[in-house]
């Protein structure tokens, strides 16, 4: 049996409190250029310093890349890690390089350890981008692939992804509380995240027909560093 087949065995046997993410080592990231990086790096019109930006992008959110093609683009690897730095859940993602549309969409668990080489248990309340919170203010949006777009285009800015409008919960917005949070909605989203988090949170509803990603990418091109 190979080791990777015991570290799997071995996890599956935790209490789900016991596991726990001490770190990702850079060196277990997994073939990290995937169908996402190579739509952001075309999406910042291959400028050199944003495609180190990107670089350090993919260490920021620990992206990976899985050997599996849909249409002959590599499944990107996205997980959602907590606060205190455990992996709950996460996708893995086939992305059409050239529009950036989502081909295919998995579950990351059954692509965890051999990606990633760490214990697994699941949250559904964690944000894409959770673990890394700071004091800025943070702006909250539907795909993982804006939230990259977006820290990309605004540092100042924490960028928060649910994956889908409905993915959104209040127990995910009551660990905001007190912040300065705008949420992005979709045209899918809109009415609920207002009626459910409008009273609390500011919601702009103005790319409801506009599309946020086609701005984030003019934003970035614009002004063509970070």
């Amino acid at each position: 049996m190979e080791n990777q087949d015991l570290k799997g065995m071995s996890a599956s046997k935790a209490a789900p409190n016991d596991r726990m993410l001490t770190g990702i080592p850079k060196q277990d990231i997994g073939c990290h250029y995937s169908s996402l990086t190579d739509y952001l790096d075309k999406a910042v019109g291959y400028n050199p310093k944003m495609l180190s930006t990107i670089d350090d992008l993919i260490m920021q959110f620990h992206l990976g890349a899985v050997t599996k093609q849909v249409n002959g683009h590599h499944g990107t690897v996205l997980p959602r890690i907590s606060r205190n730095d455990k992996v709950v859940g996460g996708s893995v993602l086939y992305f059409d390089t050239g529009s950036g549309a989502v081909l295919q969409r998995e579950a990351l668990v059954e692509h965890l350890y051999s990606w990633y080489c760490f214990s697994y248990y699941v949250d559904s309340e964690v944000f894409f981008g959770e673990h890394l919170l700071s004091n800025k203010p943070v702006a909250i949006v539907q795909e993982e692939k804006t939230a990259l777009l977006g820290t990309l285009a605004e540092p100042t800015v924490d960028w928060l992804a649910v994956g889908e409008g409905s993915n959104l919960t209040k127990g995910m917005m009551s660990k905001l509380a007190g912040r300065r949070v705008v949420l992005f909605p979709d045209d899918m989203s809109c009415d609920y995240w207002t009626e459910q988090f409008g009273k609390q949170f500011k919601v702009d509803c103005g790319f409801v027909n506009r599309d946020i990603n086609r701005y984030l990418i003019d934003t970035i091109r614009g002004r063509g560093s970070p």
